[in-house]
């Protein structure tokens, strides 16, 4: 099925090919997790509200339109329901991951990238730095305004379109662009900053280790 797009499998699945809801399911499970990880503290809150949304989509299967985007859908019930149990929440995304930053004229996105299953077999310096970079991300993140969190973790963990986080967030396509191109800035600003002050101190660190090492 995977030809078939999301709004054909919804429609599948509401004539009764449960087949098409496995298809969707397999599909954006990892995103949709991710997008809830990221936002919550609480991991059994997290379980909860991912099976939640899909138990959602499966009540509301019936009355699904397929003139509307199956990922817009889902991801405007899946913010609702973190709107619904958490007013004030900050991002805590305990997440390793690496980042690469790369841009084109319309979005100079940032993209983070998850660690690979075999990251473990990497040399140590590599898994420092990794180490490095996870944890700047984790303190930027929480750094940014509530409104551009939304939008950004939309574009990168839902991968949707700037019309589509439009749509969900109820805002108009210019301000979705504004606070997108805000997040990504904010982010490379304060992650060149701190990598650079985590570097200062783990190289200040080794001196340390090393002339202690001759007293």
């Amino acid at each position: 099925m995977n030809a078939v797009s999301d709004e054909a499998l919804m429609q599948h699945y509401a004539n009764g090919d449960f087949d098409a809801f496995e298809a969707l399911y397999g599909r954006h499970k990892g995103g949709l997790y991710r997008y809830l990880h990221r936002q919550l503290i609480d991991k059994s809150l997290v379980d909860d509200l991912f099976q939640e949304i899909w138990g959602k989509v499966i009540s509301s299967a019936s009355g699904y339109q397929a003139s509307a985007k199956f990922n817009t859908w889902l991801y405007t019930i899946a913010r609702n329901k973190v709107i619904d149990h958490v007013r004030h929440v900050q991002v805590l995304g305990k997440v390793m991951e690496t980042t690469s930053g790369h841009g084109d004229s319309q979005s100079d996105e940032l993209t983070l990238q998850t660690r690979g299953a075999d990251s473990q077999h990497t040399e140590p310096e590599s898994r420092l730095e990794q180490s490095y970079q996870a944890s700047a991300i984790e303190h930027c993140m929480k750094k940014l305004p509530k409104h551009q969190l939304d939008c950004f973790l939309l574009r990168e963990e839902a991968g949707l379109s700037g019309q589509q986080i439009a749509d969900i967030v109820q805002s108009n396509l210019e301000a979705t662009k504004s606070r997108l191109k805000s997040a990504y800035r904010l982010l490379r600003q304060c992650l060149t900053l701190r990598m650079d002050e985590q570097t200062r101190n783990a190289s200040a660190s080794h001196k340390s280790e090393i002339t202690g090492g001759w007293q």
